[in-house]
């Protein structure tokens, strides 16, 4: 190995020291850098000296070399370049140097320094080549990069601030096309922003200063009103591996169009959608607020449009959009009052809370919708509704301070106006819930009936020909024995059936019933059912006939099934279709109560009817009411016209048989030609009930509850 030339000694020796120092070696020095050096020969491209650091480095990278790295002195430097020609007119040109480098061998990086060495007559013969190993840097420099570029891509604006200066000292790509969208709102260009103030975003600086300088400010988040942009701003701390505040983040994004959207859910999420009253969650929610106050006082009405759904049916969704949207308006109009909120629940239900009002003055509103609310609404040129409402009232604190309990008794009053008849209000009364605990207790003894179907029967009245009087078909009427109350009327657990989804249950356990006794009868009479208007429009009607007759083994012809003009009104063209499926069976429909719905004549005409019973009311009030006698005498005449059999009811007394006889009618059926009596397997059991009862009971309460 060659050596490097000495040094002379470079200081004085100090005084009081007994040896002089020796001059410095450069090679003895450079043998103990901490740096890879190596000199090379510029005149053979020769390498005279490595110091160990250097074999070190390259032992590092030795299977890339392809040599041993402790004979590298003598080696030529070409083994260190692919292009040694370009290395070789490096060296030689001095003019070139100092130069720096990076370079790859394998998996590892280099920093390779070469600084001329000249000699005494200043010819540059020598380099110092200083290595050092650098593939930690060049990682680190790449995920710089990387992220440098993650953050140009990203979707959000980025931007970083000089935590001293307050200037934007980094924007990311992002930052600069969002910028150019609102460049006529901010007070420079875009592309001057970057070394300029963060200020210029800021109503305040002084503020937003204050905010960025501290991180313990952050993280912070707001929204930025630029004209008529808005800005989201989300600001975090950017910190050193050593924890150093290096200063702030700022994420941001113009959501002006996002705002607007949030502004519509909001709408959504509270209001109605046709009407814009508030809906029900909102109203829930401000009326437990209101409950929540010291000494609550407020009215509560239930609204709910009586004849709308076949106003809906009748004219169509858009006609019942429209009619909801100037209900809407007249509640509003009505309910003026400061701290009033009217809702809309869903369908034709609203609501209407008044604040600090007790009672008389909820009944005033509730007068006075009711006025509104039936008045006409004209809603085209040609087209003049009418519909009518029910209310329910109830206040705070008399009929309670919760506000699900409020909702409840609101609703019992709601119901009980319905039952009155429509068109009306009620009042809240404690008489009302327990009518409702009642109606509840009633349904879980009649599920309890059915499940035993121990205490249910049928009883039979004959239909008869009035020519022939033979009896031709015999209704089968539902009877109820509770062990405690007795008999129960069927207008008291009928409408608990239907609310409750029991009448399905019920409905087919009368068809089996039904079927099964009308199998034992000797004289072939028809049995007739009646059919809820519940049961009417979900598709099932058939096969649960069909099911019941071949149980029973009953022929389609002797199984006649009744309904009434109102089960048409609801989703009527499903109700008819149900009636189809039922005639293609062979089973005779009856339409029952003709003359108190609606559309009549309509109705007949929809559907083919193989009979129609006039209503009781009609014959009873037909011997003293010569127009109620002529109704009875055009339906008879229908029915012939149509060839359909009409049934006249409620036959109590000669006179009325007399009367129907002369008007034509086919069929009767009443009292006068037979009551409803149970069927020859029950009777026994029947008659041991009815003895029991007598025990307890009047016997003609006990007479008038069995029949």
């Amino acid at each position: 190995m060659k050596t490097m030339t000495g040094c002379p000694i470079l200081a004085k020796v100090p005084p009081g020291t007994a040896m002089p120092l020796e001059p410095l070696d450069f090679e003895r020095m450079f043998d103990v850098l901490p740096v890879g050096a190596m000199t090379c020969n510029l005149d053979t491209f020769e390498i005279d000296y490595a110091n160990p650091c250097s074999i070190a480095l390259l032992q590092s990278i030795r299977e890339t070399l392809g040599f041993d790295p402790e004979t590298i002195v003598g080696t030529s430097i070409d083994v260190f370049h692919r292009d040694p020609l370009h290395q070789r007119t490096l060296l030689s040109d001095s003019g070139r140097l100092p130069h720096k480098a990076r370079i790859c061998f394998g998996q590892e990086w280099l920093d390779l320094h070469i600084h001329p060495l000249p000699d005494s007559t200043e010819r540059v013969s020598r380099a110092l080549l200083v290595w050092a190993i650098a593939t930690a840097e060049v990682a680190k420099e790449q995920e710089e990069y990387r992220l440098l570029r993650m953050i140009d891509d990203m979707p959000v604006a980025v931007m970083t601030v000089d935590p001293v200066t307050f200037n934007i000292s980094y924007l990311n790509e992002t930052s600069k096309r969002t910028l150019g969208q609102i460049k006529d709102l901010l007070p420079i260009k875009p592309s001057e922003l970057l070394g300029a103030s963060i200020d210029v975003f800021h109503r305040h600086p002084h503020h937003q200063r204050q905010l960025l300088a501290d991180p313990a400010n952050l993280p912070h988040h707001a929204r930025i009103k630029l004209g008529s942009e808005v800005l989201d701003l989300q600001v975090s701390a950017v910190t050193g591996t050593d924890g150093v505040y290096l200063g702030p983040m700022l994420t941001w994004s113009v959501i002006t169009k996002q705002v607007a959207a949030e502004a519509r859910i909001q709408q959504l999420a509270h209001f109605d959608t046709l009407t814009a009253l508030a809906n029900r969650n909102t109203f829930r929610e401000h009326l437990k607020a209101c409950l929540a106050r010291p000494d609550p006082k407020l009215g509560l009405l239930f609204i709910d449009l009586d004849g709308f759904k076949f106003v809906n049916d009748s004219h169509g969704h858009l006609v019942g959009d429209t009619l909801l949207i100037r209900v809407a308006d007249r509640l509003r109009a009505c309910c003026g009052r400061p701290g009033t909120m009217v809702a809309r629940l869903g369908g034709d239900e609203f609501a209407i809370l008044i604040a600090e009002a007790g009672i008389e003055e909820a009944r005033d509103v509730a007068r006075t919708l009711l006025l509104e609310i039936v008045a006409p609404y004209q809603i085209e040129a040609e087209r003049r509704l009418e519909i009518g409402a029910s209310i329910g009232v109830a206040a705070a604190p008399e009929h309670g301070t919760d506000s699900e309990i409020l909702l409840s008794r609101a609703d019992m009053a709601l119901y009980a106006a319905k039952a009155a008849g429509k068109k009306t209000f009620r009042v809240f009364t404690p008489e009302l819930e327990t009518r409702v605990h009642e109606r509840v207790r009633l349904e879980g003894k009649l599920r309890a009936a059915l499940a035993q179907a121990d205490s249910l029967f049928l009883f039979y009245q004959p239909i008869t020909d009035i020519a022939t009087g033979r009896v031709t078909a015999r209704e089968g009427l539902i009877r109820w024995h509770h062990r405690t109350r007795g008999w129960i009327s069927p207008a008291e657990f009928i409408p608990v059936a239907e609310e409750s989804g029991l009448i399905d249950e019920l409905g087919i356990w009368i068809l089996n019933r039904a079927c099964r006794d009308a199998a034992s009868w000797d004289d072939d009479a028809r049995v007739a059912v009646n059919v809820s208007a519940k049961q009417l429009g979900k598709g099932t009607l058939a096969s649960n006939i069909l099911a019941a007759l071949v149980g029973a083994g009953l022929e389609p012809s002797r199984l006649e099934i009744e309904i009434t003009e109102s089960a048409l009104l609801a989703d009527e063209l499903d109700c008819l279709a149900d009636l189809r499926r039922v005639r293609d069976l062979g089973v005779r429909v009856a339409l029952d109560d003709f003359g108190t719905g609606f559309s009549s004549l309509a109705h007949l005409r929809s559907f083919p009817f193989d009979k129609i019973k006039i209503d009781g009311s009609f014959v009873q009030d037909a011997v003293q009411r010569p127009e109620c006698a002529a109704i009875v005498g055009v339906v008879a005449d229908l029915g012939r016209r149509l060839g359909v059999t009409t049934v006249a009811e409620g036959v109590e007394t000669q006179a009325h048989l007399d009367l129907v006889t002369a008007e034509g009618c086919t069929e009767v059926q009443g009292y006068l030609l037979g009551r409803p009596v149970p069927s020859a397997r029950d009777a026994a059991t029947i008659a041991a009930l009815n003895r029991q009862a007598a025990l307890h009971r009047p016997t003609s309460q006990v007479r008038a509850i069995a029949s």
